[in-house]
C-alpha cells in the first residue's frame, strides 16, 4: 500500500494524458456462443478506480460499472437492467461543431437515465430523439434488448444515426463515429479489432477478454516480442488509461429477461481477471468489484508494478507484464468456469440469492489467494 500511495500522483498523471479512449463492440445472439447477445466496454478514463453498482428507484433497477468516486451514481459506463436493456459507449471526436466543447460527464448521465428507463432499443432510440438539442453529447452508444435487437448510435449535438446489426451480427467502435468527418481518434485501434476478428463468426466473454489484454498491431504481439526490456504502450487496445474491462450478456430468447450477467474486469485489464455478477441478484455482488472495489485496488498496485513512473513516455516492462498476466489468465479461466456453471443453474431454476450469496464468498476467497501471490 505504502507503494500505492507514493506513486499515486505519477499514475493519475499517465492516466489522465490517455483519457477517452474507449474500444467497444456489440454482438448478435446469432453470432454468440452462448446464444446470448453481448456487449464489451474497454473503458479508458483519467479515473483509475471504478467498481459495479446496482441502482434501484426508476422505473427499472439496473447494474453498472460506476467511477468509485460518482457516490451518487449519477453516471454509468456500462450496464444492464432488470429486463434485459444494456447499453455502453465510446466519446466521439468527430460529429461535434468545435465551438460547442465535450462535457464528458454527459454521456454517463444520459446512459444512466436510459438504464432506468428504457425495455428497448426502440426505446432508447425515442430517448435520443427527445433529448433538447443541443444535446451536449458526441458518443458512439452501443445498445441491446431482450427481444435480440443490437444496434449502435452515432449521437452528435444535433443529430443521429442508428447502426443495427448485419448478417454477420457484429459491429465496434472506438473514437470515431462512421457517419462523422475525417477527425477523430482510434483509428489505430479500429483496425486492430478489425484484424483481430477478421473471419471470426463466433464470440464469447472470453475473447473480448483476451482482446482487453491483447497488445497487439499489425499482425505482432509486442508483449511477445519484447522478451525484456520496457516497450511503449501507446496505440494497442489495453493503454495507460484502460481502467476496466466488461463484457455485458443479455437474455438469450427463451430466457427470463432478468438473466442479463455483467463479466467485469475491474482495473487495467492485463492486471485485473473476469468476475461475474448477475443483474437479478441486486446488491448480492462480490466485494472484490462492488464496495470498496479490492480488484481495482490491486489492479492499480499490479499496474504500478507493470509501468515506468515517467509522464514523457508511457512504457511498460514486458517481462513483467507476462508474469503478471500468466497469474491473472489461470485465475479468469477459473472464474470463467466456475461462473458458467452457476449461470446455467440460475438460468434453469431461476434466481437463488443464497447460491449467489455462497458464490461470492468463493469468489472473495479465489480474489484473496490472487492478492497474496504477489504480496499484496
Amino acid at each position: 500500500m505504502k507503494k500505492l500511495f507514493i506513486c499515486l500522483a505519477a499514475v493519475c498523471l499517465l492516466w489522465t494524458s490517455d483519457a477517452l479512449a474507449c474500444t467497444t463492440a456489440a454482438v448478435t445472439s446469432g453470432s454468440s456462443r452462448s446464444g446470448r447477445p453481448m456487449l464489451w466496454k474497454q473503458r479508458d478514463t483519467s479515473d483509475p478506480y471504478n467498481r459495479l453498482v446496482h441502482v434501484s428507484g426508476g422505473t427499472y433497477a439496473y447494474t453498472s460499472i460506476f467511477s468509485c468516486k460518482d457516490t451518487l451514481c449519477t453516471e454509468a459506463y456500462a450496464g444492464i437492467n432488470e429486463v434485459g436493456f444494456a447499453i455502453i459507449n465510446n466519446m466521439s471526436y468527430n460529429i461535434r461543431p468545435d465551438e460547442l466543447g465535450f462535457d464528458d460527464t454527459q454521456e454517463g448521465q444520459f446512459m444512466a437515465e436510459a438504464l432506468a428507463s428504457c425495455r428497448t432499443v426502440d426505446d432508447f432510440e425515442r430517448l435520443v430523439r427527445e433529448r433538447p438539442q443541443p444535446r451536449i453529447l458526441s458518443t458512439n452508444i452501443g445498445v441491446m434488448d431482450a427481444e435480440g435487437t443490437v444496434a449502435y448510435f452515432e449521437v452528435s449535438d444535433y443529430d443521429y444515426k442508428r447502426y443495427d446489426s448485419g448478417p454477420e451480427g457484429f459491429l465496434y467502435r472506438t473514437n470515431f463515429s462512421l457517419s462523422g468527418d475525417d477527425r477523430g481518434a482510434g483509428r489505430v485501434r479500429y483496425q486492430i479489432m478489425t484484424d483481430l476478428t477478421k473471419g471470426r463468426h463466433v464470440f464469447d466473454a472470453p475473447f473480448f477478454m483476451s482482446v482487453a489484454r491483447a497488445h497487439v498491431r499489425d499482425g505482432i504481439d509486442a508483449l511477445r516480442e519484447s522478451r525484456s526490456g520496457w516497450m511503449e504502450e501507446d496505440d494497442y487496445i489495453p493503454r495507460t488509461s484502460s481502467v476496466s474491462s466488461t463484457v455485458i450478456e443479455g437474455p438469450a430468447a427463451s430466457d427470463n429477461p432478468a438473466s442479463g450477467l455483467i463479466w467485469c474486469a475491474a482495473g487495467y485489464p492485463p492486471c485485473a481477471y473476469a468476475i461475474p455478477v448477475w443483474v437479478a441478484a441486486g446488491d448480492h455482488m462480490p466485494k472484490a468489484v462492488s464496495g470498496p472495489a479490492d480488484a481495482n485496488r490491486v489492479a492499480v498496485e499490479l499496474f504500478l508494478w507493470t509501468h515506468s513512473d515517467s509522464t514523457a513516455v508511457r512504457k511498460v516492462d514486458a517481462r513483467m507484464l507476462r508474469r503478471v498476466e500468466r497469474v491473472v489468465k489461470r485465475f479468469e479461466r477459473r472464474e470463467f468456469r466456475l461462473g458458467r456453471r452457476m449461470d446455467a443453474r440460475l438460468r434453469s431454476s431461476g434466481m437463488d440469492l443464497a447460491a449467489v450469496d455462497r458464490y461470492n464468498e468463493g469468489v472473495d476467497r479465489r480474489f484473496a489467494r490472487f492478492k497474496r501471490r504477489f504480496r499484496l
